[in-house]
């Protein structure tokens, strides 16, 4: 066998291999079979089928036979093992029949390619988390979102791309092998490459780190160190903020990236542009409203509105609260009431209660296609109302005409006004139409994909409805967990 090193000036060039294959294989008829061999394009594998001859009776076949073709053809001989050649022949042995092609065998040395470049977190920006016990708890309190971090100090470093490893084809030959592709370091706000480091980025201000679309920025945060409240007043800011203590009733919190609130969440209303970490609860009576650009975290929540393009994560109970993510939703204590809809899986301890409590869990439904789709068959019912009615003083019009032969300036000026309306509605319609089917288009294409599921760990109740994908299963006797509602060739299966 040839080692890397080694070059074999007899090798054919991929012409010459084809040549031979086909002289040893087609052309002699001399032997008990016609061994076919093929060598893919890059020549790293051979593949045989075995053929009946053409001009003579079919005959035994041995190991030998199949190796002195395969040595025929130029391969390297090591390549192709005794045994394997030995079960070529003996399934030809066996009924002496044609033997569909399959792999025979491939290169020894492999040519390897190289990793791509990526970009590795020295300071890792996600929230890292996992039940503290067996029961599934999660300590919120020892959770921080908003990550200090100095001037100058390394966030993450570029691990470069590598060299592709060549290998060694079945003719002996150098098999190259690609390299990684390289990539450009992504620099947020205020971050830049460190001037002793070319592959590593340090924070250029003192701040606090955060993700956005997978690139790390360093802002200024907000910090209020006791409560939202009539000592505050709302809060507008454009980058990260730290509330210490909790949100007051009826105060609102707009910041443009990530909020951590280290007490608990009333009445308010939060319209955040990255994460958000509460550490105690958000309760009320269903005026309160987080919305979220990024994922929301909390201890536990009741009554409330929660609409996250990121995870929802609950540290304990949600009760009778709406909850959307376009991701997943995963709930360590029971899930009672109210609606839960995610694009991807939703998780709970328990779903619904002894009571029967009306309980809608979704798995598999973008909540902003969901919101677009009723809005858009809203406005089509309100314009086809409203073309109704015009359409019925149009008549009317007509009718008084054909009594009178003529109508007042008043009334001819209406009824241009009530045709420029008609014409305007009849061209809009189709357009809504149109806007409508493509995203129930959307949606059934996001009901085809892979892992949709509604997971229960301890206990699902009667009076919960559960819906994956477009199936509907109602909960109507009490079921034991674990259990999981997945969405498989059209049907909700329960396992």
């Amino acid at each position: 066998m040839l080692s890397g090193n080694q070059t074999n000036p007899a090798s054919p060039s991929e012409d010459q291999s084809e040549a031979q294959s086909r002289t040893a294989s087609d052309s002699d008829d001399s032997g008990p079979a016609r061994v076919a061999i093929r060598v893919s394009e890059d020549k790293l594998k051979a593949f045989i089928a075995i053929h009946p001859p053409q001009k003579s009776v079919p005959g035994k076949l041995d190991a030998d036979f199949i190796l002195r073709r395969w040595r025929e053809s130029g391969l390297d001989p090591e390549a192709l093992s005794h045994a394997a050649a030995q079960g070529f022949a003996d399934e030809w042995n066996g009924t002496r029949t044609m033997v569909a092609e399959r792999e025979a065998a491939e290169a020894s040395s492999m040519p390897i390619p190289g990793a791509d470049a990526r970009i590795e977190f020295i300071i890792d920006p996600t929230m890292k988390f996992k039940p503290v016990d067996q029961g599934g708890s999660v300590d919120f309190r020892n959770l921080n979102l908003i990550k200090p971090v100095k001037k100058g100090q390394p966030l993450a470093k570029k691990i470069p791309a590598m060299l592709g490893v060549h290998g060694i084809d079945l003719y002996g030959q150098p098999a190259p092998a690609t390299d990684g592709a390289d990539m450009a370091i992504p620099l947020g706000l205020n971050t830049e490459v460190s001037a002793t480091d070319p592959n590593q980025v340090i924070a250029s201000v003192a701040g606090f780190l955060q993700q956005k679309e997978g690139v790390l920025s360093v802002s200024e945060c907000f910090i209020v160190d006791g409560s939202v409240d009539y000592s505050t007043g709302n809060i507008a800011y454009e980058q990260s903020a730290v509330i210490r203590g909790d949100i007051s009733d009826g105060f609102q919190v707009n910041v443009g990236g990530a909020l951590e609130v280290g007490g608990a969440v009333g009445e308010a209303k939060l319209l955040v542009g990255g994460d958000v970490l509460i550490k105690k609860g958000f309760v009320g009576s269903g005026h309160g409203l987080i919305t979220a650009k990024g994922a929301v975290n909390l201890g536990f929540s009741s009554n409330q509105t929660i609409r996250a393009h990121g995870d929802v994560v609950l540290e304990k109970e949600s009760f009778n609260c709406q909850i959307y993510s376009r991701r997943g939703i995963s709930v360590y204590g029971p899930l009672v009431g109210g609606l839960a809809m995610a694009f991807r899986e939703i998780t709970c301890r328990v779903a619904g209660n002894d009571l029967g409590t009306k309980t809608d869990l979704e798995a598999g439904m973008d909540y902003i296609l969901h919101e677009n789709k009723i809005l858009l068959e809203e406005k089509l019912k309100e314009l086809t109302l409203h073309l109704g009615k015009i359409n019925q003083k149009l008549m009317r019009f007509r009718e008084v005409y054909r009594t009178r032969k003529r109508f007042t300036s008043s009334e001819a000026k209406l009824m241009l006004e009530l045709r420029d309306m008609q014409e305007k509605i009849q061209i809009r319609l189709p357009e809504l139409e149109k806007r409508k089917l493509d995203i129930v288009e959307r949606i059934r294409q996001g009901y085809l994909r892979e892992g949709l599921c509604v997971k229960v760990e301890k206990k699902v109740n009667p009076g919960v409805v559960i819906k994956v994908g477009p199936e509907v299963f109602r909960v109507q006797e009490e079921m034991s967990g674990p259990k999981v509602f997945l969405y498989q060739n059209g049907r909700i299966k329960v396992l």
